[in-house]
């Protein structure tokens, strides 16, 4: 199967709905440790809320000129300027959002560094998964599309797809992406292989979690019996194996591939 280089082809993977963000953030490289719910939800519950200032600085613009038309090359398929563009607009509100919540400004330099580099580990996982014949079962479509529903808070895929048809991604579009994903989805989840979370690790996430908010004194609101959250930290535990595998299958890609990054 060809991957296209169109934008058109690959919004959906760029948006903001289901793997496609935890994809890309697993395959950035970076060591952050993932937000635990738990705790979180106990430090938002027992924090006050900050003042809002009186004037906010404006917004920084996207700064996107001088780009080359082919701003990386993957194994002989380019990821090309609109390609680029698209995936930098779609991360810089929150690429802002947080760098101003850090008191700094935002380092777009650094910043289309790390979406060029998102960009390049998700084609070399699409040839991976191209590699190894991956395709996409109704059943993994079918959990695909829930998760879409449930991400969205839409109630019916015809609502889902009249959504992402007002960005302009007709059907066709949307299916030939949301198959795209999935069978990223897929690959990452063969790789990784039984990602169910023993009881024992189940225990050590809570139990950490516990220390976490009584080293920090957020004491207020203690956390939910293990049992309420239970679901949550299997989810976390899950999603970080996911991560694990998707990085050290990078890993080896990246040794093999050949890779131009034109920035």
């Amino acid at each position: 199967m060809t991957i296209s280089g169109t934008v058109r082809r690959r919004r959906l993977a760029a948006a903001v709905l289901i793997g496609a963000v935890a994809l890309l953030t697993g395959c950035s490289g970076s060591d952050d440790a993932q937000v635990d719910a738990t705790s979180s939800a106990a430090a938002e519950a027992s924090a006050p809320a900050e003042a809002a200032p009186d004037e906010q600085p404006p917004a920084p613009e996207p700064d996107l000129a001088d780009l080359p038309d082919v701003v990386a090359v993957v194994n002989g398929t380019d990821i090309g300027r609109d390609e680029f563009t698209s995936a930098y607009e779609a991360q810089f509100p929150q690429a802002v959002t947080q760098a101003q919540l850090g008191g700094q400004e935002l380092d777009q330099d650094l910043l289309k560094s790390t979406v060029a580099d998102n960009l390049v580990s998700t084609e070399l996982l699409r040839q991976e998964a191209d590699e190894r014949g991956v395709e996409v079962t109704d059943e993994a479509r079918t959990a695909a599309i829930e998760d879409l529903l449930a991400s969205s808070g839409l109630g019916s895929e015809e609502e889902l797809r009249a959504a992402f048809a007002e960005q302009g991604l007709d059907d066709a579009e949307f299916d030939s992406q949301l198959d795209d994903q999935v069978r990223l989805d897929t690959l990452l989840e063969d790789e990784a292989g039984d990602t169910a979370p023993t009881d024992e690790e189940i225990q050590a996430e809570y139990d950490a979690a516990v220390a976490q908010q009584e080293a920090t004194g957020q004491t207020a609101t203690p956390l939910p019996p293990l049992e309420d959250v239970r679901e949550q930290i299997e989810q976390q535990l899950v999603g970080g194996k996911i991560s694990e595998a998707a990085q050290a299958l990078l890993v080896q890609l990246r040794e093999d591939a050949d890779i131009t990054v034109n920035l």
